[in-house]
C-alpha cells in the first residue's frame, strides 16, 4: 500500500513540475533591466498571490486617455518579509510606482518602490545602477 501511495505521489509531482516551469518567465524576458520609469494612478485590482503580487493601476497618458498598467512585485512570502501585507495596497489607493519597464512598450512594470501621497514608501527591490 505504501509503495502505491509513493508511486501515485511521484507521478503527481512529475505531472505538476513541467507546467510550473513553463508558466514562469524570466525577468529579462519581460522587463528591461536598464530602463526604469515612474507612473502615478489609482489601483483598480490587487492580486496578492503567487507567483507574483500584481497591482493594476489606471494612469492618464499624455493625451488624457486612461491606460491600465500591470505592475508586478515579488512573491507574497518575500513581500511579507519586507513588511508588506495583503492590505498594504488596496483598490482605490492613489500610488506612484517606480520600476523596471516592460519590453516592447507594454504597460508592464516590475516594482522597485510604491509611494503613497503621505510619503509612505514600500520597497520591493533595490534599483541597480545603470
Amino acid at each position: 500500500m505504501l509503495r502505491i501511495l509513493l508511486a501515485v505521489s511521484a507521478i503527481g509531482l512529475l505531472l505538476c513540475g513541467p507546467a510550473s516551469v513553463v508558466a514562469h518567465h524570466s525577468f529579462a524576458a519581460e522587463f528591461l533591466p536598464d530602463e526604469t520609469g515612474t507612473i502615478s494612478g489609482v489601483v483598480t485590482q490587487v492580486w496578492f498571490k503567487n507567483p507574483h503580487a500584481r497591482y493594476y493601476i489606471e494612469v492618464s497618458d499624455d493625451d488624457g486617455q486612461v491606460v491600465t498598467w500591470d505592475t508586478r512585485a515579488n512573491s507574497p512570502s518575500l513581500l511579507v518579509r519586507k513588511g508588506w501585507t495583503k492590505e498594504s495596497i488596496k483598490v482605490g489607493d492613489q500610488v506612484t510606482v517606480h520600476g523596471y519597464l516592460g519590453r516592447d512598450g507594454r504597460k508592464l512594470m516590475s516594482i522597485i518602490t510604491v509611494t503613497f501621497p503621505d510619503g509612505t514608501v514600500l520597497r520591493d527591490k533595490q534599483e541597480e545602477p545603470n
